[in-house]
């Protein structure tokens, strides 16, 4: 954060006021760094990849691999960076997803919305950066803004990321 620091010495120089990092149920690696410089030095973080790529969703753990018309399936190899990060090849990460889509059962609560309202819970979570590419996507995460994780929920979310932390990092 030496930015911040010229930033206050010289006024020529903009103050940083967010950091954009993926962050989510599978990849929480800003907590183990950048969470308490961002915290001291009053930066938020703008979350992109809150539902990991739509991984959190579930849907591309159907045996079909999820619909044809689902991002990962339309553009395949075009997201390299995302595709080896969230790939379904490790099979940790398959463990993870099946375990957070069982809390989501449990509690009632759409998949989606646990992914987002886990991340919008995050003290300096500013916003999340997601894309939506049909109507009744962006109306399941708008509605996850008013998803309140209690208690029980997080308990159960933090013991699954114990058991495996951080599978896609």
């Amino acid at each position: 954060m030496e930015f911040c620091r010229l930033a206050q010495l010289f006024s020529q120089y903009p103050r940083i006021v967010s950091i954009q990092n993926a962050y989510n149920l599978l990849c929480r690696n800003f907590d183990a760094g950048l969470a308490e410089c961002c915290h001291h030095e009053r930066v938020s973080l703008l979350a992109y990849s809150p539902i990991a790529m739509g991984m959190l969703s579930g849907k591309y753990l159907a045996a079909d691999g999820g619909p044809p018309d689902a991002r990962l399936n339309l553009f395949k190899g075009r997201y390299e960076e995302g595709e080896s990060r969230y790939s379904l090849c490790k099979k940790n990460v398959i463990v993870a997803i099946k375990e957070y889509l069982h809390v989501a059962k449990k509690y009632g609560i759409n998949p989606v919305g646990l992914a987002i309202a886990f991340v919008l819970r995050h003290p300096l979570a500013a916003s999340v950066i997601f894309g939506a590419t049909k109507n009744w996507q962006l109306r399941e995460i708008l509605q996850s803004c008013e998803l309140d994780l209690t208690s029980e929920i997080m308990f159960d979310i933090n013991k699954i990321h114990k058991t495996y932390p951080n599978p896609c990092p």
